[in-house]
């Protein structure tokens, strides 16, 4: 019985230290996540800016034809 007590101990032990190792990891990654929705967001932004001033562009064009 104590060799079985032992094994089980052992085995808690290694699945403590997973478990822990997996939390610091997993800590790290929040931020990245936070940093690829910043610069989404950003990229956004500057899409839909670009849009608005070629749009007007075009528009100001379309309203110098005649006809």
């Amino acid at each position: 019985m104590n060799a079985a007590a032992v094994l089980i101990a052992e085995y808690g032990h290694r699945h403590l230290d997973r478990l822990r190792e997996q939390a610091r990891t997993r800590h790290d990654r929040g931020s990245s996540v936070v940093e690829t929705i910043i610069l989404v967001a950003g990229f956004a932004g500057l899409a839909f800016t670009i849009y608005l001033a070629v749009s007007g562009k075009v528009q100001s064009w379309i309203g110098k034809i005649p006809g």
